[in-house]
């Protein structure tokens, strides 16, 4: 038996194929989970928000927890692109995104967070900027796909039933304002001085203000 069970974490989903699969396996070692999304809305639709629902409710099937976080993003990612190198935009964003899931976790009394990144499979997980990603908290971070392949994801998915709400489309937060070329093997140093001129902890308060905690119903899965 898992040491973890019934241990409370924060489960970051995207809407996506890995987050939902990463979050059903740490339901089945008995972690409680609550799911914390992010959204660029308005500066896209809110179609990536009814898909999480959606993923909730399946997801439901496998744990008793069905909270959902809703957190801005825009407004970060709009500050972030006129100041800094685009490259390491995605890098910023994901650090950001982590602060505010910390700050949840502390509400929650979650002890650790999940994400579904699997190494190597874009640009912004690769070993150097996972770590340079992670220290922006100081809470464990567990990946259950960091060894998986796409195939096995996805064959995952198809059996927990959440793969086909996964591919329908939406507006992804942190494909806004990407550019081409992004770092693959960010220095943590280097991230650090470029938040050095930024009020990481203003920004990170307000998007808090605008979070929004829903209890998703296990009805009309």
């Amino acid at each position: 038996m898992f040491y973890g069970k019934f241990m409370r974490a924060i489960s970051l989903i995207s809407g996506g194929i890995d987050s939902p699969v990463s979050s059903y396996l740490m339901l089945r070692r008995g972690v409680e989970l609550a799911y914390l999304h992010f959204h660029s809305f308005p500066l896209v639709s809110r179609s990536s928000v009814y898909k999480t629902i959606q993923l909730v409710r399946i997801l439901s099937r496998y744990g008793p927890s069905c909270i959902l976080y809703l957190a801005p993003l825009a407004e970060i990612q709009s500050y972030l692109r006129a100041r800094i190198d685009p490259r390491y935009l995605v890098i910023l964003y994901r650090r950001f995104m982590l602060r505010i899931a910390e700050r949840i976790a502390r509400w929650e009394r979650a002890v650790f967070l999940v994400t579904g990144e699997s190494l190597g499979q874009v640009s912004s997980q690769t070993l150097q900027n996972l770590r340079a990603i992670d220290a922006a908290v100081k809470m464990p971070i567990l990946r259950p796909l960091i060894g998986l392949d796409k195939e096995e994801i996805v064959a995952l998915a198809k059996e927990i039933g959440t793969y086909e709400v996964s591919i329908k489309p939406q507006e992804d937060c942190c494909t806004l304002f990407v550019p081409r070329r992004q770092a693959t093997a960010a220095k943590l140093e280097e991230v650090e001085d470029i938040e050095k001129a930024l009020p990481a902890e203003e920004l990170v308060a307000e998007a808090l203000k605008k979070v929004e905690r829903i209890e998703v119903s296990q009805t009309s899965i």
